[in-house]
């Protein structure tokens, strides 16, 4: 969580209401960041593109209960029409960075390492939104347009190609501007399989699209007027209902 007053970072834990610490660090409305794991682990690292300008890319990376921040700067490789990275997500080690244009960059969390990989860009003509999580090693993105379904892409992770996708294989995707969980099949016969549940921002309005993957239906939530960046999907721990939260 972010205070804009104070530039004061730090995790909380909704559930348990646990807090934990990060250095506080001034960002932009739109700007992103993601972390590796639970911030728990003392393993855990939190990264974001922090500073952009025509010559060089600024990335900061910390753990919990650290006192400064550590600061990176590559040269700028990314295509000049770039403005903004969209989607930050963590996967095997590495922090996959999409920019509003489409170009996809790299940060090895090991290495501390910067690629941009300068090959197909999946941005879609007429797409007023994007969305990208990983399952088990694998990057889907999901474009959202006004008058047509969405489409899913998923990442060649060795030619770093796109390829379109007509079926998740069973996998359900929650989507939001700030994060995304995805979820395997569920076997029950009431399970959700082969969906995306997306949380979209239309001017002044708030909906929740579920839509079928492999099918040709769509059903819209509509919810409460919402500042696009104060909603988020969050996995619950098991155990939810003992918690005090509940009592």
């Amino acid at each position: 969580m972010y205070n804009a007053n104070s530039f004061q970072l730090f995790f909380f834990n909704p559930f348990t209401r646990d807090r934990r610490p990060v250095p506080s660090h001034w960002m932009a409305y739109d700007q992103r960041m993601a972390f590796s794991c639970a911030p728990t682990s003392t393993s855990c690292v939190l990264f974001t593109v922090s500073y952009v300008t025509l010559s060089y890319i600024t990335i900061k990376t910390c753990s919990p209960n650290d006192k400064v921040w550590n600061t990176f700067v590559f040269k700028n490789l990314l295509p000049r029409n770039y403005n903004t990275f969209e989607q930050i997500v963590f996967s095997n080690g590495v922090f996959y960075c999409l920019t509003n244009t489409g170009c996809l960059s790299l940060f090895d969390s090991s290495l501390n390492s910067w690629n941009v990989i300068l090959g197909q860009l999946p941005k879609r003509p007429g797409s007023n939104g994007c969305f990208m999580t990983e399952h088990q090693g694998e990057i889907f993105l999901i474009y959202m347009y006004s008058y047509m379904k969405p489409t899913v892409l998923k990442l060649d992770l060795t030619s770093f190609n796109w390829t379109e996708r007509t079926s998740l294989g069973g996998l359900t995707i929650y989507a939001s501007a700030l994060s995304s969980e995805s979820r395997a099949e569920q076997k029950k016969p009431s399970g959700i399989r082969n969906c995306l549940c997306l949380s979209v921002y239309h001017g002044f309005k708030r909906t929740c699209i579920y839509h079928k993957v492999d099918e040709e239906s769509k059903i819209c939530f509509k919810w409460k007027i919402h500042d696009p960046y104060e909603n988020i999907w969050i996995t619950p721990p098991l155990n939810l209902l003992d918690l005090p939260l509940f009592e």
